[in-house]
């Protein structure tokens, strides 16, 4: 098994998930699969905030109480209160490398890595990852400097955010897809272009952005499933019953978390690193 890389995204309200959250758990909405964290992840997580005297709930599971945890923590960080496994949480709770530095794109190689591959002993999905508002506007500036996006810089993916987004695809080389995914990190990650200080406007949003895998990273999941003995299917790129299937046994039979959602360990495992060159990323 592959070492877990490092990392890291939806909408909150009243205590339970709401259409971030939602979306993430409507296969028929979400073709392209969401990037999960896994329930140990998410325990060291829950772990982190309880080192700073909260309370978060059911080890490994995130829910209603380490929700409510996490947006208190978040609002009291000067973080978008999201109350969501997002890339500003990850980074200010300093878990694994997260983030390297405010002022650089390279905060897409930030990966949320493990102290241990060990199960947290919860059942369950894990918990939906998402980009935060803070990076989604960090996101925008950097297709601004590609000339592809003219819109404003509020860390809210828009209908122009996205358009222009696939127009990066498309000189990229790179499949369109409707939101933030795999590729597009990776893609934006190698311009290695500085980040400026970005609007106050991002942190007072309460939704952040799904870290979809995207049909390239998907097809590249379903080849690598096939492969070691996990029939997943057609190689066509879309998140359905075989893939997810093949997955949880892969999952089994590896030692992983079997959540059948597509986490970072098992990613990792299959060789997929979200922002390591040498993922098994091909649109072919």
């Amino acid at each position: 098994m592959k070492a877990l890389p490092t990392f890291a995204k939806a909408l909150l309200a009243a205590g339970t998930l709401a259409t971030g959250a939602a979306y993430a758990t409507d296969e028929a909405r979400n073709p392209s699969g969401q990037v999960y964290a896994s329930p140990a992840q998410v325990r060291l997580v829950q772990e982190k905030l309880r080192e700073q005297g909260r309370k978060p709930g059911s080890t490994g599971v995130w829910d209603d109480a380490t929700i409510a945890e996490v947006r208190d923590y978040q609002k009291a960080n000067g973080l978008a209160p999201t109350g969501e496994f997002d890339t500003s949480l990850l980074s200010s709770l300093k878990v694994g490398d997260v983030l390297a530095g405010d002022t650089s794109s390279t905060f897409l190689d930030g990966l949320l890595r493990a102290e241990s591959s060990k199960s947290s002993g919860a059942m369950g999905r894990g918990a939906p990852i998402f980009v935060s508002p803070v990076h989604v506007a960090q996101i925008q500036h950097l297709l601004r400097e590609s000339g592809t996006y003219k819109g404003a810089i509020d860390g809210a993916w828009g209908a122009e955010t996205a358009r222009a987004a696939n127009e990066f695809r498309k000189e990229h080389g790179l499949e369109a897809s409707a939101g933030l995914d795999i590729a597009l990190l990776r893609a934006l990650n190698q311009q290695r272009s500085a980040v400026p200080k970005l609007v106050a406007a991002a942190t007072l949003r309460t939704d952040g952005v799904p870290l979809h895998a995207g049909p390239t990273a998907i097809r590249a999941l379903q080849r690598e499933l096939s492969q070691d003995g996990h029939n997943a299917g057609a190689v066509d790129g879309v998140w359905g019953e075989n893939t997810r299937q093949a997955l949880r046994s892969y999952q089994k039979s590896h030692s992983l978390e079997p959540t059948g959602t597509l986490t970072l360990p098992t990613l990792a495992a299959l060789g997929i690193e979200i922002a390591n060159d040498s993922a098994k990323l091909s649109s072919d």
